[in-house]
């Protein structure tokens, strides 16, 4: 798979969010040789302060975490109507949970396409 974002942004419409720190952006994530670093045959995307990342699961739903790969992160997106569907791109999701005692759904969850304006972003 191909992310269509190089970079997005990770929002939520709740000022007080638990999670405040996983939002943000998000680019592609590079390995020290220069090459993107992929999970589950997917680019994985790091916060552009922390060391945070979004990247795909096993089942296909893109996870906010401190680790890649780990089964669980702090928020996973998927789609309502077929939430195994790989989406090659966090952009795709349109349903997100955070995790708080067991997942929950979160609707004021969104993720933006950032705009680049130039290259190197």
């Amino acid at each position: 798979g191909n992310v269509c974002c190089p970079k997005v942004n990770l929002k939520t419409s709740n000022v007080k969010h638990k999670l405040r720190s996983v939002f943000g952006d998000y680019k592609l994530h590079l390995g020290v040789d220069g090459s993107v670093t992929t999970c589950n045959g997917c680019p994985v995307l790091k916060h552009s302060n922390l060391p945070l990342y979004l990247y795909r699961d096993r089942q296909g739903r893109w996870v906010a975490g401190q680790e890649i790969g780990a089964v669980r992160g702090s928020l996973r997106g998927g789609q309502s109507e077929d939430p195994g569907l790989g989406m090659d791109c966090p952009c795709q999701a349109t349903m997100w949970q955070c995790y708080d005692k067991g997942w929950q759904d979160d609707s004021t969850v969104r993720v933006g396409k950032c705009q680049v304006f130039r290259q190197g972003y």
